[in-house]
């Protein structure tokens, strides 16, 4: 508008008088347009007032959605933490269920090992399965000592029963072992004892022979090996039964065998004074019959010195006994070179074990030999 008007600089106060003018027309023009637009504004006031209540709840329920969040955070958190236990427990009990399934295994005893052990009979045809059930009860019973056994399950009531009913079977099973194995001892000497035809007869010298006695007693080697590791004690009576009955046998042996011997030595009756010097035909005579008794002696010693060494070596080591191996002769016991006047190659003993067992065995060979010279 300003540039519509062409004007020198003396119209420069009309000018503004008339800006004046027009500005307080415009002033004038607005006050009238807003008091004509009130009710607008105050529609516009009261959507702000109300614009204004809502922001307010909106903030208190947002502050309210904010605490029951935070809560509902902390629940999760807790719910989190409680399933992280009942994962972590249901984990262990899992693996302690395993763990004492496997205990119950090693606690539960099987029913045909159970037959064996309290009723089965002890013939041949049967000792892979004695032996079988004694090796699962020797075995049952390391495992529920401590070493073996975690010194926790020691304490609990079902290992201190199930070691008891261990026990028990152990008690019965070497019971009846020991009953039965004295009695085939007993009943195996008697049998060979009866037959006449096994002993030296009239006009036949017959050498012993204990090869079928000693296969015999070894089918019953290893269940005297496993009675022996359940119940060491219980040896002495059947070495006590065994070295009895063989005696028994021994001695009627050597009687029977020195009894044909001395009447199929001939000697001749000679004159007292060959041992005062009688001539040399007395000397001669005197001399055959000295070499006829000589001979039946060293026949005598020839066969039973060895058949006792034998039964001596086989008592040894048939009756389980830790005794001292030989070593070659000149060496020692820790291969080192002996002299010529050491011992006869027994090697030295550091357990007393080995010397407890050492008397026992010399205890038995008085048994096994008393009365044979």
């Amino acid at each position: 508008m300003v540039h519509s008007y062409v004007m020198g600089i003396g119209e420069a106060e009309a000018f503004s008088e008339r800006l004046k003018r027009e500005l307080l027309a415009l002033e004038a023009a607005n006050v009238h347009a807003m008091l004509e637009s009130e009710t607008l504004v105050e529609e516009v006031l009261q959507g702000l007032e109300a614009a204004t209540h809502c922001v307010d709840d909106m903030d208190k329920w947002l502050g309210t959605f904010n605490v029951k969040l935070r809560r509902i955070r902390e629940d999760i958190e807790s719910i989190e933490t409680r399933n992280n236990k009942l994962e972590m427990q249901s984990v262990n009990n899992k693996a302690l269920i395993q763990e004492l399934d496997k205990f119950l295994e090693r606690l539960c005893v099987p029913s045909e090992y159970a037959t064996c052990l309290t009723g089965r009979k002890f013939d041949e045809a049967r000792m892979t399965q004695n032996i079988e059930a004694c090796e699962w009860l020797t075995g049952a019973l390391r495992g529920l000592e401590v070493p073996n056994l975690d010194s926790t399950y020691g304490n609990m009531r079902a290992v201190k029963e199930k070691r008891a009913e261990l026990e028990k079977l152990k008690a019965t099973f070497v019971r009846r072992a020991s009953g039965f194995l004295k009695k085939y001892f007993a009943n195996l000497v008697d049998s060979m004892m009866s037959d006449k035809n096994y002993f030296s007869q009239r006009g036949q010298l017959k050498q012993p022979d204990h090869a079928d006695l000693r296969y015999k007693c070894r089918i019953y080697a290893h269940l005297l090996l496993h009675l022996k590791s359940l119940e060491k004690n219980c040896l002495r009576p059947l070495r006590k039964a065994y070295c009895s009955s063989l005696n028994l046998l021994l001695r009627r042996e050597a009687r029977e065998f020195a009894n044909e011997l001395r009447a199929s030595t001939k000697v001749s009756i000679s004159p007292t004074t060959w041992l005062e010097g009688s001539p040399g035909g007395n000397q001669i005579g005197n001399s055959t019959d000295t070499s006829a008794l000589s001979d039946a002696y060293i026949k005598m010693l020839t066969i039973f010195i060895p058949l006792l060494v034998d039964e001596s070596s086989f008592l040894a080591h048939f009756m389980c006994f830790e005794v001292p191996a030989l070593v070659p002769p000149g060496v020692g016991a820790n291969g080192n070179k002996r002299g010529s006047n050491d011992d006869l190659g027994i090697m030295n003993m550091n357990s007393n074990d080995s010397k407890d067992d050492l008397q026992s065995l010399n205890e038995s060979l008085q048994d096994l030999l008393d009365g044979i010279h």
